[in-house]
């Protein structure tokens, strides 16, 4: 495990309430898109292709060093120390991370550094808090001298020691890690392969797609008990991306594609809820009716009688010449609630 001082000004904006209130970490660079399959050497092209003219080399050579310290080596169980300038408050907040990088496309806009609510800190992490409000006064010495302006600092062995000790103190078993149990871990496979097994049988293509999804959505839950919505729909746009698929609620304007992927993990009337997400896909079929052939659903939240009364009619109308299949996904893994054929 290491210790990270993170500073909580991506874009030159002040962010570190949404860190406490919604339980992320983030840095700047928007504009470059998202790093998931990106190596080192990626990671700096996209940096200079969009910051060299204005930055310079040397800017672009930090930044993507810093970035990739995100991106890969702040770690699962990583603790990190959020530090605002002490003219912003004299408060840190210390966490420990909760997930591997990903990508919220929403919050990318580049423009200026005047905040708008969604610029400028979409590279994340999700972090637990163990202590929201430190004063800095109260931190090992050893912590403290290792504050610098940088956006990134590891903490040395003997700093982290001293801030391990002082957490302990403090009721915190900070070197703990969740872990998934053996008995959740054979819920999600077993019902991973039901779900396999019937699609197998009767839409084979969308199997093949829905087994990258899940496998997906299974190491995610092999690495928090908690179902981060926000990191699910990022990773599951990130693999549906790659299928040259119409993607919804993302490409809702996109080209007619053979599959549609509709990942619905809000609630069921929620802005990306299944009824939103729904009625989008409905309005693609009419578009798109002679080009889609498969579609797939992946929802968070399922109302069997509303389905009915609004949708099941649609639905099977569509299903008689196309393959349509709808996913329900937990915490405890996944089941099949509508297959068309």
């Amino acid at each position: 495990m290491n210790g990270w001082i993170l500073r909580p000004y991506p874009h030159g904006i002040n962010r570190m309430s949404q860190f406490l209130d919604e339980g992320f970490i983030a840095i700047g660079w928007p504009g470059i898109g998202s790093l998931y399959s990106c190596q080192r050497s990626t990671v700096y092209e996209k940096v200079f292709a969009l910051y060299i003219s204005d930055y310079g080399d040397q800017f672009c050579r930090d930044s993507s060093n810093t970035i990739w310290k995100f991106r890969e080596e702040m770690q699962i169980g990583d603790i990190v120390l959020v530090v605002p300038f002490k003219e912003d408050s004299l408060e840190i907040a210390v966490g420990r991370i909760d997930s591997s990088y990903f990508f919220a496309p929403q919050y990318d806009e580049t423009g200026s550094s005047t905040d708008t609510g969604y610029n400028g800190f979409s590279h994340r992490k999700k972090v637990v808090w163990l202590e929201k409000r430190i004063p800095r006064s109260l931190l090992p010495e050893q912590v403290k001298k290792a504050f610098t302006k940088k956006t990134i600092t590891m903490l040395k062995l003997e700093g982290y020691n001293r801030l391990i000790e002082r957490l302990e103190s403090r009721g915190h078993n900070s070197n703990e890690r969740w872990e998934m149990s053996q008995h959740r871990k054979q819920l999600i496979e077993t019902s991973m392969k039901m779900v396999l097994d019937v699609m197998q049988q009767k839409t084979p293509e969308l199997a093949d797609i829905f087994e990258q999804m899940a496998t997906s959505v299974f190491q995610i839950f092999k690495e928090s008990e908690s179902l981060h919505f926000d990191l699910l729909t990022s990773k599951l746009n990130h693999v549906a991306m790659e299928q040259q698929a119409h993607l919804i609620p993302v490409d809702i304007n996109g080209a007619c594609q053979p599959l549609c992927l509709g990942v619905a993990l809000d609630k069921w009337d929620g802005q990306g809820g299944f009824c939103e997400v729904a009625q989008q896909s409905m309005t693609y079929w009419l578009s798109c009716l002679e080009e889609n052939s498969r579609t797939l659903f992946l929802t968070s939240a399922w109302d069997e009688l509303d389905f009915i009364k609004h949708y099941k009619a649609q639905f099977d109308a569509y299903a008689k010449k196309h393959q349509v299949v709808v996913i329900l996904v937990n915490v405890n893994g996944f089941s099949m609630t509508y297959l068309g054929e």
